[in-house]
């Protein structure tokens, strides 16, 4: 496979168009009417086969022309769909995503196996072979489809400006215009500025195409599909030039007037001279010699003619290595931590008005420049949520299950690098759920369930992290089966008690799975051991719920960002510990006084507000001082008091992860280096609820 720059990105731009498609196809097997579906996914194909062939990749566009042909049967209504022609679409896409991720797969010819599975592929659906070219062939051969009527089109075709430099070639469109039929050019250098102004990486020419011939709007759109949206197209039917020899002689005025070149008043007022309308038009400065041209060249070949106007959309995207937006992020994190050192160095030696003035404004910057990198970082998680439907679609049908995955909160947003590492444990939380929790038809009538099981697949935002939720409505969790299971492998001996929770939280052990049988998705023991270890690496937990013959539950507790966070500064027994700012809703002081009961309750507008202590939480030995603070935080929809020594003020936190001694460590989510380099620990606040709450138990 050739190795440069734009083959590089070819192939960038082809995972991404891989991934789309995939969608696009499952959203067609849900909506097999949807005209727009149908044309995306054809759309998606052409894109590939014609970039492969620009770029040598002889295998890859052979392949991609065989399928794009099945495709255009499709879009055209000749043969329907139908899940066969899905799924073999998708193995269609397997196939092309392979061969881009083996560079040496890429070229050449195809082998056998993959001309049998085209050949399997169109005999599934319906569609001979005879209708489709040889791989590679540039078009079909005359015959193969039913005729289409000869009409003559106008293509008005303005190139975008910087089509030279983003490796495009205007003459190569021209030429594939040329191929489908006879072709009339005109050129207009209009837009070419003098020699001495002129930029030669600049496309400033343009040209109005009359093309005649038995070709339809689409095999047109087809030519410039590469351009389209960097580009001002214009394609207009202008009708049937060879039929019963009554086409009307159009005049040379109407056309102008009905391009809107001029109007039909000036044109009126012109035709009261003796000269040729074309001279006298130009000599009044009405239009252009390119118009004029242009309009004569219509003027032989015009019946009729229906305008269709294609916007050219606005290029405002940029594409960015991820390793770059990764260093980014460090070196904004080593920026905040620099402006904590040099804030507590200002306050330390009593600086000037002004310095502390400079070190404030550099602080706003420095935030300003942390909120945008992280918006940078930010993508929704539902493009994550939606490659999921053919893993389902897949596994159901290979089970003999009919099961619905159900995607919610797609528009949650989350840091590229932790949805990164979101891929894996889900996909086994989804497996487990397919095959262990989803129950056969007959078993879910049995229980009086739908036919159709459902997968729910959930995210939403929670002060300083997202829990993404899998759900099914199947078998549940047998506690006993697991115990049971827990004890012969020696996890647990059979003496000891356990918690549904706990026992729950075995199937997280390495090795263990409740199925006797080893399949193809299940049973080795090594699903959820991944899950487990993949959380911990992004300092996100794992939580059980479920009922037997009704659900099961598992909730992803994941941060929002592995980088930075705003964060309140608090100190306990003279350490320094970190609440995200994210779910604190409020600060009050606090005498032991004020204490209400025994139970640690106090009043927090006009309502009683549960408190924890976190010098007894963590067991911070010293004297306590005669004023606290309570830092009012929400977890969901509960509120609660966190009781510290004292609240020094907001703080940006850049985040460090633990090691591996302190990852279980109860209630500590991550770390953080303070201004004067002294370490504070990031609270875990819901962990440190839930752990109260069952110590309270």
């Amino acid at each position: 496979m050739p190795k440069n720059q734009f083959v590089e990105t070819f192939r960038e731009e082809a995972f991404e168009l891989l991934g789309s498609l995939e969608a696009r196809l499952l959203e067609l097997e849900e909506s097999p009417g949807d005209p727009e579906l149908l044309s995306a996914v054809f759309r998606v194909m052409h894109t590939i086969k014609g970039s492969a062939a620009m770029f040598g990749l002889e295998r890859i566009a052979g392949f991609s022309h065989d399928v794009e042909s099945i495709l255009s049967a499709l879009r055209e209504g000749k043969i329907p769909v139908t899940k066969e022609l899905i799924g073999n679409t998708l193995v269609a896409r397997d196939m092309i995503l392979e061969m881009l991720q083996n560079p040496e797969t890429a070229v050449g010819e195809m082998p056998p196996e993959m001309r049998d599975f085209l050949d399997a592929f169109r005999e599934s659906v319906g569609f001979a072979s005879d209708k489709v070219s040889a791989a590679g062939a540039s078009r079909k051969k005359k015959g193969d489809e039913p005729a289409i009527e000869v009409q003559t089109w106008h293509i008005l075709f303005r190139p975008g400006k910087d089509t030279f430099r983003t490796g495009g070639n205007p003459l190569s469109l021209l030429s594939e215009l040329k191929a489908l039929g006879e072709t009339v050019c005109v050129p207009d250098f209009d837009g070419v500025p003098s020699l001495s102004e002129i930029n030669p990486e600049d496309c400033l020419t343009g040209w109005d195409v009359y093309l005649t011939g038995p070709v339809s709007e689409n095999q047109i759109r087809d030519v410039f599909i590469f351009v389209e949206d960097s580009s001002s197209i214009t394609i207009e039917c202008l009708g049937d030039l060879v039929g019963d020899g009554e086409t009307p002689n159009r005049k040379l005025g109407d056309i102008l007037v009905a391009r809107g070149k001029i109007t039909r008043e000036r044109l009126e007022l012109v035709l009261k001279g003796q000269r040729r309308i074309g001279e006298m038009l130009v000599q009044e400065k009405l239009v252009t010699q390119t118009d004029l041209r242009a309009a004569l060249e219509e003027q032989r070949q015009i019946q009729r003619v229906q305008k269709t106007r294609l916007a050219a959309a606005d290029m405002s995207t940029i594409r960015v290595k991820s390793e770059k937006l990764d260093l980014l992020m460090s070196l904004v994190g080593e920026l905040v931590t620099i402006h904590a050192r040099i804030q507590q160095a200002v306050k330390g030696d009593q600086g000037s008005d002004e310095t502390s003035a400079i070190v404030e404004q550099f602080g706003r910057l420095t935030d300003e420049l942390r909120s945008n990198t992280m918006s940078i970082r930010m993508v929704p998680i539902g493009t994550t949520f939606s490659s999921f439907k053919r893993l389902v679609r897949d596994l159901s049908g290979e089970l003999g299950k009919n099961v619905e995955l159900v995607a919610e909160g797609g528009e949650t947003e989350l840091d590229k690098t932790v949805i990164e590492k979101l891929n894996d444990p889900l996909v086994h939380i989804i497996r487990n759920s397919l095959d262990h929790g989803v129950e056969r038809p007959e078993t879910r009538a049995e229980r009086g369930k739908p036919p159709v099981g459902t997968i729910r697949l959930s995210a939403m935002q929670t002060g300083a992290s997202v829990h993404i939720q899998i759900e099914d409505d199947g078998n549940g969790l047998d506690a006993e089966a697991i115990r049971a299971k827990a004890v012969s492998k020696g996890l647990v001996r059979p003496e000891d008690t356990l918690t549904e929770r706990d026992i729950y939280r075995l199937i997280f052990a390495p090795g263990f799975s409740t199925k006797e049988a080893v399949t193809e998705v299940s049973g080795r023991g090594v699903g959820m051991d991944v899950v487990n270890r993949q959380m911990e690496l992004i300092n996100g937990t794992v939580e059980i719920e479920s009922v037997p013959k009704r659900f099961t539950k598992i909730t992803l507790k994941i941060p929002l960002t592995l980088a930075i966070i705003d964060g309140l500064l608090v100190h306990i027994g003279g350490e320094s510990f970190v609440l995200p700012l994210a779910v604190v809703i409020g600060c009050l002081e606090f005498r032991r006084t004020e204490a209400k009961n025994e139970h640690e309750i106090v009043i927090f507008h006009e309502r009683q507000l549960p408190y924890i202590n976190m010098r007894e939480f963590f067991s911070i030995p010293g004297e306590r001082p005669a004023i606290e603070q309570i830092v009012v935080v929400a977890i969901k929809d509960v509120q609660l008091g966190i009781l510290v020594d004292q609240v020094v003020g907001s703080n940006q936190t850049v985040i460090k992860p633990l090691g591996k001694l302190y990852r279980r460590a109860e209630g500590i989510a991550s770390a953080s280096i303070l201004g004067d380099g002294s370490v504070a620990l990031i609270l875990d606040v819901e962990q440190i609820l839930h752990a109260t709450e069952r110590a309270g138990e």
